[in-house]
């Protein structure tokens, strides 16, 4: 789980490869991803790393719009190397 308190440190401070999963709780397309992020997230291990974060939650509203969330889920994804931030975000576009 990613938070405002972690975010910057964990995603903008890693040189690894990061995809991010932007949602809200009671979001029926948020709930259907979810078991298919952790199989991911697990076949992933150890070539990307995948987080999320709760952009209901009020500490997290910051960061979502400054990410430019504007739906849920929004997923975005920062390449590997150093420099990440808000604007080298890439928004991973494919049908819901």
């Amino acid at each position: 789980m990613l938070t405002a308190s972690n975010f910057e440190k964990k995603v903008y401070g890693s040189k690894d490869i990061w995809l991010v999963e932007f949602y809200a709780p009671w979001c029926g397309h948020c709930k259907a991803l979810e078991p298919e992020y952790k199989i991911a997230a697990s076949k992933l291990k150890g070539q990307a790393k995948l987080g999320k974060m709760d952009c209901d939650d009020e500490a997290n509203k910051g960061i979502c719009g400054r990410i430019g969330v504007s739906g849920f889920p929004t997923l975005k994804y920062w390449d590997y190397g150093m420099g990440k931030s808000d604007a080298t975000a890439k928004e991973f576009n494919a049908a819901r």
